[in-house]
């Protein structure tokens, strides 16, 4: 018995036995679950335009710098000379200078400048109650203010005492202008 071609060969030596049941067709595989859909590509809404193109750089083609700083003097591996910035024992350009500042020394040349007047004035009224008996005269009137004013012009001088003295000078010309000035004018002297 030849077996048919659409059948498996029956194995040699024993008989074909017939089925009772039909031949079955294969089944078709199962569709693949159910993927969601892919969400659409992303794209811009309709309404933005696209950034500008980058314009062109005219002019010379760019030189990369040169090195910043003084070129190295001496010989090579030579050590820096002293005082040199950057090395032990260089004064620090950043660093606070040691006393007062300008504005806190003006400000102490006020109030010493306004207790010097102070004296002045106590000084004025004790020179003419000497000089009732002759009668007061100008120089007699502005000796203290003028000695103040003095002092505070020599303070000048030194860099230590300016800042006092100028607040000195402040209250001294504030002194003239306000007080001194019209008393002598009203005195008539």
């Amino acid at each position: 018995m030849v077996p048919e071609p659409d059948q498996p060969d029956a194995p040699e030596g024993e008989p074909e036995q017939p089925t009772s049941q039909p031949p079955t067709e294969p089944t078709p595989p199962a569709p693949p679950a159910a993927t969601p859909p892919a969400p659409p590509a992303a794209t811009p809404p309709p309404d933005v335009p696209p950034p500008p193109p980058v314009p062109p750089v005219y002019g010379p083609p760019a030189v990369p710098a040169a090195p910043q700083g003084p070129p190295a003097y001496g010989a090579p591996g030579a050590p820096p000379a002293y005082g040199a910035p950057g090395t032990p024992g260089a004064p620090d350009a950043g660093a606070a200078k040691p006393g007062l500042s300008t504005g806190a020394g003006i400000g102490i040349g006020v109030g010493i400048g306004c207790g010097a007047h102070v004296v002045a004035f106590v000084l004025m009224l004790a020179t003419v109650f000497a000089m009732s008996t002759t009668g007061p005269n100008v120089l007699g009137l502005v000796w203290p203010f003028v000695l103040v004013a003095l002092a505070a012009i020599v303070m000048l001088f030194f860099p230590k005492t300016r800042g006092v003295a100028i607040g000195m000078l402040i209250v001294a010309a504030a002194a003239w202008i306000v007080v001194l000035g019209p008393c002598i004018g009203m005195l008539g002297v």
